[in-house]
């Protein structure tokens, strides 16, 4: 059971965290807020915390970008919507970015958090696109923080390309 005992959003990067890759990109665990279970490429059980909804939104976006079993992932940890099927219909016709030239994240803020809803922003170091860029993921409770993709059917926002770090919390496992 994740532990739910800390509802504040977090201005610091959280602690107990260890980063594992999935995929080339590195992911974050915590024994306090989850992902508590992992079977194959699905991670859930997330604390109903603002934490647990930073690292869900990470865990969650990075494994259905990732994996080529996203299918099974956008059908249990994805919220029922106008944009789960169009993700669905543009993942179908994409292909993944090569491991290397993967977005890795350094830093986050919580944009806004309530217990039924939470917007997550992200600073990744992004070999693609060169420097940094920085987007949002939203992420809904539903028993547990499923991904909540835009109506377009991506994953979060488009990525924006920022000079620094300034207004997010260092945060990252490269």
């Amino acid at each position: 059971m994740p532990d739910n005992s800390q509802p504040d959003v977090p201005t610091t990067a959280p602690r107990q965290v260890w980063w594992k890759r999935f995929k080339g990109v590195a992911v974050p665990f915590s024994p306090i807020v989850g992902p508590l279970e992992v079977q194959g490429d699905i991670a859930r059980c997330y604390s109903h915390t603002p934490r647990g909804a930073l690292i869900a939104a990470v865990q969650i976006s990075v494994r259905l970008e990732r994996s080529t079993r996203w299918r099974e992932i956008l059908e249990q940890q994805v919220v029922t919507s106008e944009g789960k099927i169009a993700y669905s219909r543009a993942r179908a016709a994409d292909r993944v970015v090569p491991a290397g030239k993967a977005a890795q994240i350094t830093g986050f803020r919580i944009v806004s958090y309530t217990p039924q809803s939470a917007v997550v922003g992200t600073v990744s170091r992004d070999p693609a696109r060169g420097g940094r860029t920085a987007r949002t993921v939203t992420v809904k409770w539903e028993g547990d923080w499923k991904l909540a993709p835009t109506p377009e059917g991506s994953t979060g926002s488009a990525p924006q390309k920022v000079d620094s770090l300034s207004g997010y919390v260092f945060w990252g496992g490269f």
